[in-house]
């Protein structure tokens, strides 16, 4: 094995062990939560009515709650000055992983960016499908009172609705990050 090989593997295989892991957990995710809705017995009535923006949108929530479950632990100083100070972090490796925090943080942000962008999409496409497919049969299932209720009529008037349409607020909760899981759990409650 070259020199160059083992010094890469050295400084950046755990980083990148790191991400493929990460990676691993999200698609596990998403396809576990997808195949769920998809074929799931208890919610064959609901994918009938809501279609694929039903399965992509519990599928994106899945991503977004374990992304947002981490964001903030690698910008965590408490932690971090923890774990640099334990007796089994005195490793350079193991302190160059711990430097390169920041950038998971980064990666955990732009993957809930993205998946937010898909589950609002899939959301939306959802009161379009509560409204064109509205059925009597199913009144505990439907959002919509009637067949042909105007969406948007549907988007504010629902609890994750709401919260979609109030998105900006993420903004200005970046830092009020207690706010921020206190609107997702609002959203997740609807």
């Amino acid at each position: 094995m070259s020199v160059a090989l083992k010094s890469w593997r050295a400084n950046e295989g755990p980083k990148h062990l790191i991400t493929m892991v990460w990676i691993a957990v999200n698609v596990f995710l998403f396809w576990k939560t997808f195949m769920l809705y998809f074929s799931g017995a208890q919610y064959y009535y609901l994918h009938k009515m809501l279609g694929l923006g039903l399965c992509i949108s519990r599928a994106s929530a899945s991503v977004l709650n374990f992304n947002c479950s981490l964001v903030l632990l690698p910008m965590c100083r408490s932690l971090l000055t923890f774990l640099r100070g334990s007796q089994r972090v005195t490793g350079r490796r193991v302190r160059r992983l711990l430097d390169k925090s920041k950038t998971f943080h980064v990666a955990c942000g732009v993957t809930i960016c993205v998946f937010s962008v898909v589950h609002v999409s899939a959301h939306l496409v959802n009161m379009v499908s509560f409204s064109v497919r509205y059925s009597e049969d199913f009144p505990a299932l439907n959002v919509a009172q009637y067949r042909g209720q105007d969406p948007r009529i549907l988007i504010i008037s629902t609890v994750p609705g709401v919260t979609v349409s109030s998105y900006e607020i993420f903004w200005y909760t970046h830092n009020l990050f207690i706010v921020f899981y206190v609107i997702l759990m609002v959203h997740v409650a609807g």
